[in-house]
Parts: structure tokens; C-alpha cells; sequence
């Protein structure tokens, strides 16, 4: 697909450049349309009725071959927002939409199982380089088929949650029920070729009655019946739909076949049929290897066996296109992989990921602490205060700006030098902080200890390779560099 031009897009605005949406021109108000940093509805002069035909042709233009789809509540705090993607590959754009990571929840569960599991999935998170890793919503499982058990175990998950929900039934009847008393958008999983006519009535009749909106999932093995459900459910006004081909916790490959082959014909063939987010089922690898445990001679307990297959399939899906993600098991060692290697996947690959360059003090330093110096990779600067905390080193960490660059591509690119290093240290007054002038560089910035010493006047004192390994030289190495390099 051609990538849509500034030009494009300025070619079907007023042309006014009256400055009303914040820009000083059209063309700059065009151009943030072009990188999703503004929103048709932005320019009120597009608002008005007799701009309805060019602001439709907008609209169509800026949308991205696979739709954004999203549910839960109309707050972005609490969505799930799924698809949006305009590339094959990330490193022709970016992705957007990060996927969102469903749990399961079974309505067979008790009362008080199904709350402390709600409220579990709500709360759960954890730190890397920054971010707040979590987890998106939740998948209600009508495992019981019974319409009563579904619409209880939906009430008690919305009394003690406000995650987006993912109502999960075949049987038309309980997704009847359940759409009585869910009070946001929900993502409906599933109709299939059997349940199709019947769930479309029910669905039809909700929108009718209530005209409240809902996100549907349609499951078949074959892409063509897929087509086919898709081209039926837009005729009547049904266009949040997900796509489901069938993940085949036997044969994972079959399915990733179907998952490339769908996005390659949304993107590059202009497929509208195909161009909706793909949903992707690990947790039927979780119960297929409960029962069929492929991995014992390695991981004889079924239930840890069964996780780590299920991240393994979920990873897989995740770089082949899933759009939003089904969990069962919900170990922190079973989720860290997956939701890392999320936070990896959608950063945008021209944008190297960044801390501000400074001079940071690590466990309240005095004018005898250490001095270190290290890049401003995000990745590096977290590992390095992340030990540092763990091993009580109290320090001036310098941080320098190296483009995002890590230690040893920042050394042989040129960004980890002496100029950069004196700038800093002279706009941050550290020379006035300290009683020495010993800086401690990383061993892969061995190369430049030169170049630093040379324009800053201080001594540099080449350390460890691992940061890890910091506390350790310090305790048996600082007394007497401090001595040395003491200010006279």
C-alpha cells in the first residue's frame, strides 16, 4: 500500500490556514494528521455540513488498511484497542496499538474465586526500563454453557473491576443475558459457522433495542467462510469485527500460515474483507498440553508445562500479527517474556528509546562518593540504577547523551567522547559536588578513557563490564582511588 503524502492529505483540507486547530498552516496541521499526532475532528472548519463529502474522503484516506477496533470502557485508560496497522514489517514504519493480553476467567469458578481472580488480573504489573508492563482485560468463559452462571459471573467482575471484558460464549442465549447488564463495550468471542445466524439476530436485536456498541469476533477455519461472515455482518452495520482463523494448539504452524496470509492481503493486496485485527488463542495450547504434555521429559508438572508452551505459542503469535492476545495461565514468569517482548516490539525502531542526559544521584551520594559514567539508553540507564539499588551503591551516575545509543555502539560511534563529557559535567556543577576528580567508566568504554581524560581533566578509572558487578569493585576499590584522586 502507497504511503499516504502530507500533500495528500492538505489537498482535501479548507486550505484556510486559519490556525483554529492549533497549527500555523494547513499544510503543518496535514503533516500531523500524517504522523497520527492530530485527528480530523481537530479542524472545526472540517466540521462543518458542507465539508461532510471531503471530510468522509478524509477520514477513508488516513484509515489504515487493518481497522482499529477497540472495546471496554469509553475512557482510554480502560480500553483495548486493537489493529490499526499500516506495514508488513516494523522497520518500514512502527506498529501502533500495542496488542492486548487477555486472562481468562471460567464462570464454573466460585464467587469468591471469581473476584480474587478479577482483581488479580486488574492489579497485576510490573516495571521494565520505565514502563508499567500490565495486562488488558478479561476473558469470561462461559465454560458452564448456563446463560444465569455468565451473567453472574459477569456482574461480579464488574463490581470489583473496570477492566475491558471479552465475553466468551458460543451459545447466543448467554451472550443474550450477559449484554443486559454489561456496562461497556464488550469484545464478543464468538460467532462461528454453526452460531452465526442465531448470534447475528441476537446482536442485530441488542444494537436495535439498546444502540450500544459491542466489538464481535468471527471464528472459522477458513479464511474464505471468514470473508464471506465479514461481508454479511457489514451489510447490516456490524463493522467492529475481529478475526479469528482457528489456532491450532497442535500444529501452531498452520495457523501462523493463516495470520500471515490474511495481513499480507490486508496490507499489500488492499483485502477489505481481511482488514480487521487478528485474534490469537494461546490458552488452547495451555489445556492441550494439560492433557497432552509434549515437554515431560523436560517439565514433568503438567500445569508449568502447560505455561510455558502457552507464552511460547503467545510470543509467536505476537510477531505474526496478533492484534489482541487470550491467556489462561497467569505466572509471572509465564507473562514477563510475552509483555516484554511487547514493550520491544511496539517502540518505534526510529526512535531510539532515550532517558535525559544529566547527572543523577544514586542513593543519596556525598561530596566522597563515587562518580560514574554511563549512556542514556533507556535500557542500559534502568539495568544500571536497577543493580545499583540492589547492591546499596550510593554514586553520581553521568549520564550521557549518546543518541539512545548503548555503551559499546556509543563508544565506536563517537557519542561516548570527551567533549560530551566535559559539557555536562560543567553544566551540572558536578565538579563542585565531589572531593576528587576519579570518574569510573564501564570496560567497554575503555577506548575512550583518552579522549575523556584529555578534555575533562579528570582521571579516569576503567571498571567492570556488567554493572552487577559494580558494588563489589567498590567496596574493594574506591578507598583507594578515592585517595588518589583526592583534590589537593
Amino acid at each position: 500500500m502507497a504511503k499516504i503524502s502530507a500533500m495528500d492529505i492538505y489537498k482535501l483540507l479548507p486550505k484556510t490556514n486559519c490556525k483554529k486547530c492549533g497549527e500555523a498552516s494547513c499544510m503543518a496541521f496535514a503533516t500531523k494528521l500524517q504522523n497520527k499526532k492530530a485527528m480530523v475532528e481537530e479542524c472545526p472548519i472540517m466540521n462543518a455540513s458542507k465539508f461532510d463529502a471531503k471530510k468522509k474522503e478524509l477520514i477513508e484516506l488516513l484509515s489504515p488498511p487493518v481497522k482499529e477496533v477497540w472495546f471496554g470502557y469509553d475512557n482510554k485508560k480502560h480500553r483495548a484497542i486493537m489493529g490499526g496497522d499500516e506495514v508488513m514489517y516494523r522497520y518500514e514504519l512502527t506498529y501502533y496499538n500495542p496488542t492486548p493480553f487477555g486472562i481468562d476467567i471460567s464462570d464454573n469458578l466460585s464467587d469468591e474465586e471469581i473476584k480474587e481472580r478479577a482483581k488479580y488480573i486488574e492489579n497485576f504489573v510490573f516495571e521494565r526500563t520505565g514502563e508499567r508492563l500490565t495486562l488488558d482485560f478479561i476473558a469470561l468463559r462461559n465454560a458452564s454453557n448456563d446463560p444465569e452462571k455468565f451473567k453472574n459471573a459477569l456482574k461480579i467482575i464488574q463490581e470489583n473491576t473496570k477492566m475491558p471484558i471479552t465475553l466468551c460464549s458460543i451459545n447466543p442465549k448467554s451472550v443474550e443475558e450477559a449484554l443486559k447488564i454489561i456496562n461497556s463495550k464488550p469484545l464478543i468471542y464468538t460467532a462461528t459457522e454453526d452460531n452465526f445466524e442465531k448470534m447475528l439476530n441476537v446482536l442485530l436485536k441488542h444494537k436495535k433495542e439498546t444502540n450500544k456498541e459491542f466489538a464481535l469476533v468471527l471464528s472459522s477455519k477458513q479464511v474464505k467462510t471468514l470473508r464471506g461472515m465479514v461481508k454479511e455482518c457489514l451489510n447490516h452495520g456490524i463493522d467492529d469485527l475481529v478475526l479469528e482463523p482457528h489456532t491450532h494448539p497442535e500444529n501452531i504452524s498452520e495457523t501462523l500460515d493463516k495470520f500471515i496470509a490474511m495481513r499480507r492481503s490486508a496490507i499489500e493486496k488492499e483485502d477489505k474483507l481481511l482488514g480487521f485485527p487478528l485474534l490469537g488463542l494461546p490458552i488452547n495450547t495451555y489445556f492441550y498440553t494439560l492433557n497432552n504434555n509434549s515437554i515431560s521429559q523436560f517439565i514433568e508438572e503438567p500445569d508449568k508445562a502447560a505455561g510455558i508452551m502457552e507464552a511460547r505459542t503467545a510470543s509467536t503469535m505476537l510477531i505474526r500479527y496478533a492484534d489482541a492476545i487470550i491467556l489462561h495461565g497467569c505466572e509471572i514468569w509465564e507473562l514477563m517474556p510475552v509483555l516484554t517482548l511487547r514493550q520491544a516490539l511496539y517502540t518505534d525502531p526510529r526512535k531510539p528509546q532515550a532517558v535525559d542526559a544529566d547527572v543523577y544521584p544514586i542513593g543519596n551520594p556525598d561530596a566522597d562518593s563515587p562518580v560514574i559514567m554511563t549512556t542514556n539508553f533507556s535500557l542500559t540507564y534502568y539495568t544500571v540504577t536497577g543493580d545499583f539499588e540492589k547492591d546499596g551503591v550510593k554514586c553520581w551516575l553521568i549520564v550521557l547523551d549518546t543518541e539512545g545509543k548503548a555503551v559499546d555502539v556509543a563508544v565506536a560511534g563517537g557519542q561516548y567522547n570527551g567533549e560530551n563529557a566535559k559539557n555536562l559535567i560543567a553544566e551540572k556543577g558536578l565538579a563542585d559536588k565531589v572531593n576528587h576528580n576519579a570518574i569510573i567508566l564501564p570496560g567497554l568504554a575503555a577506548p575512550a578513557r583518552g579522549d575523556i581524560e584529555e578534555k575533562t581533566g579528570w582521571n579516569c578509572v576503567v571498571g567492570t563490564r556488567d554493572s552487577s558487578q559494580v558494588g563489589d569493585f567498590l567496596k574493594k576499590n574506591w578507598e583507594s582511588i578515592l585517595e588518589k584522586n583526592r583534590k589537593k
